[in-house]
């Protein structure tokens, strides 16, 4: 069976696939890494400096959700919105794969539903879109924690 190329970063992939092993293995520590920034928000309390800059685009997908809740000097609305990004990708993995929704919302539970679903979502149509929200969510909410805590 000839190989494929992985959608989420253009190397070598394995048949089946539309995300490779790589690709999957970073999405997972990516969302560990958003769950600890998120917890280094909320643990940082509120900022006085006011709102940051503006923020390079995002892709459209995650627009809604953290156009403005990232921008916040409230560690409250940054991690609502992040878990409002991580709910969204969660509830669309749920869907794919039949399982019941979520009875309790949290950044820690979706993060963890999501880590524990990402070789399956690899072999999905849209396994390298997953990849990428993640990473752009891993980014965006890095460089806003980078700020945030001292």
């Amino acid at each position: 069976m000839p190989t494929t190329v992985c959608r989420a970063c253009g190397g070598a992939g394995s048949p089946l696939r539309w995300a490779c092993p790589c690709c999957v293995r970073a999405t997972v520590e990516r969302l560990d890494g958003i769950r600890d920034h998120a917890v280094a928000l909320c643990a940082a309390g509120p900022s006085h400096e006011g709102r940051s800059d503006p923020t390079p685009p995002v892709p459209a997908r995650l627009r809604s959700a953290l156009e403005e809740g990232l921008r916040d000097p409230d560690p409250a609305v940054v991690a609502l919105s992040v878990l409002a990004v991580l709910h969204r990708v969660a509830t669309y993995v749920r869907h794919h794969r039949g399982d019941p929704g979520a009875w309790r919302c949290t950044i820690v539970g979706e993060t963890g539903y999501l880590r524990a679903n990402a070789e399956w979502c690899a072999h999905q149509l849209w396994g390298h879109e997953f990849v990428e929200v993640v990473h752009e969510l891993h980014v965006r909410i890095g460089s806003r924690s980078a700020s945030a805590v001292r």
